[in-house]
């Protein structure tokens, strides 16, 4: 498995959501390693780590990580997880409670409801058809029209760099780990400060979804950035998430 691991102090874990990398925490890690100890993974089948023929399930890729933590002696982190990796960071906390403080929930839910089902079935559809058709789809549910607008020409750099290094088999079975996943009814176990980052405009996971969620976890609070879908680093929000976590932790 690729990791990236920097700075000193408490550890943060930053796990990415499907079809990104470690590279998606870049801003958050370079400024937070000064007073921190920052670990960073590639999920199986992304990055540079690779995916193996094992059945991937949300339980796999905490096995990943926890076999990482114990590699590395690592016994207490806070865990930051985005969509996919909020997914992780719930089965984790749940599975290993007294390894976990605080924990930061971005873009995450906690059951495959009939609209996330839909909206997945689509993705996984347009990633049978091809990288550049699920790009396509996903980018206007994660990111809203104007920013779109005002990042056109880096959005299709990154488009064409991404088709010709994307594991799509990787995202398949990764959305088909997120299609089988429910722990609603274990969320009142949730024993550690958490927080719940939404946007207000997301469509793949939307805020109302997040906001059940939270209500079922105790000592959890909910914050909701106005401007946004479901990629909340977004512009200045970059800086904004950043103090919250230097808050936070």
């Amino acid at each position: 498995m690729n990791y990236k691991i920097e700075g000193k102090g408490e550890t943060i874990v930053f796990i990415h959501g499907l079809s990104d990398s470690l590279e998606y925490w870049e801003y958050l890690a370079s400024n937070l390693k000064n007073n921190y100890q920052i670990l960073r993974m590639d999920l199986r089948g992304h990055g540079k780590s690779e995916l193996q023929n094992d059945k991937i399930s949300v339980d796999v890729y905490t096995n990943d990580l926890k076999e990482l933590l114990d590699e590395l002696n690592i016994h207490k982190v806070n865990l930051v997880g985005f969509s996919l990796g909020g997914l992780i960071a719930l089965d984790f906390v749940l599975k290993y409670p007294d390894m976990v403080s605080k924990m930061v929930l971005m873009s995450s839910f906690a059951r495959c409801d009939e609209h996330l089902k839909h909206v997945f079935t689509q993705l996984r559809n347009a990633l049978e058809t091809g990288f550049e058709d699920f790009y396509d789809l996903i980018l206007p549910m994660v990111l809203c029209p104007d920013v779109i607008e005002d990042n056109r020409d880096e959005l299709n750099i990154i488009k064409n760099y991404a088709s010709e290094t994307a594991n799509t088999m990787a995202y398949i079975k990764a959305i088909d780990a997120c299609l089988e996943f429910d722990v609603e009814d274990r969320l009142s176990l949730i024993d550690v400060p958490l927080l719940v980052m939404a946007g207000r405009h997301d469509d793949l996971c939307p805020c109302i979804t997040q906001k059940s969620y939270q209500a079922m976890i105790n000592n959890s609070r909910l914050i909701v950035f106005d401007d946004v879908k479901h990629n909340i680093l977004v512009g200045k929000n970059n800086m904004k998430v950043l103090e919250i976590l230097e808050e936070f932790f």
